[in-house]
């Protein structure tokens, strides 16, 4: 008898390991719901994590370009202030020149009506030493001489080019007729540096 029922007891409940089997497939399908849910969650979560970023890099690319184009705008105006402070000062410097030039091309003037070969002879070498500095330093620096023939009319030049210096009466001419060229003009890149100074015919009153 006593053999019996530890035979029994030892024997398995077919209803208790039913409802073991039950229990633990509902455990398993709750914690594979919350598993799927947390999975879904942290999904959710991943993407907003990877807009931002995206709205992030779109925003410092927007900084960035607008760094690099202040920064290419201050280039710009650093070298325009350069080249416009280059120019002031070579535009000082060749003014100071020109009144040298000035006083060789009245030597060279008084000389033509004087017809003195030994005067010559001294000014030939100022001729070749401002030849050549025309040549080397005028070219070089874009400097050129304003072209004003005499008995043109002042109509025919740009009027930032000519220099009226003096007036005279002169009915051989039409008023505003050039006569003389009292003094050369130039230009530097292209800009009037100096107008030429000219006589004119006026009208006899």
């Amino acid at each position: 008898m006593n053999q019996l029922k530890i035979i029994y007891m030892e024997m398995p409940d077919d209803n208790k390991k039913t409802k073991t089997k039950d229990k633990t497939k509902k455990i398993k399908e709750k914690v594979g719901e919350k598993t799927v849910g947390k999975m879904t969650s942290d999904s959710g979560n991943t993407t907003d994590e990877i807009n931002n970023f995206k709205k992030e890099i779109e925003t410092l690319k927007e900084k960035n370009l607008r760094l690099l184009a202040d920064l290419d705008n201050q280039r710009k105006n650093y070298l325009k202030e350069i080249s416009e402070m280059l120019e002031y000062n070579n535009k000082r410097l060749i003014k100071k020149i020109l009144p040298f030039f000035d006083s060789y091309e009245s030597a060279f003037q008084v000389n033509e009506s004087l017809k003195s070969p030994e005067v010559e002879q001294v000014l030939a070498g100022f001729r070749i030493t401002l030849a050549r500095f025309q040549r080397d330093f005028f070219q070089e620096e874009k400097v050129e001489e304003i072209k004003v023939v005499p008995q043109k009319n002042l109509s025919d030049y740009k009027t930032d080019e000519i220099k009226i210096e003096l007036s005279e009466e002169n009915d051989d001419y039409p008023e505003g007729t050039i006569l003389q060229v009292s003094r050369k003009g130039y230009r530097y890149q292209g800009k009037v540096l100096r107008p030429t100074e000219v006589t004119v015919s006026k009208k006899k009153s």
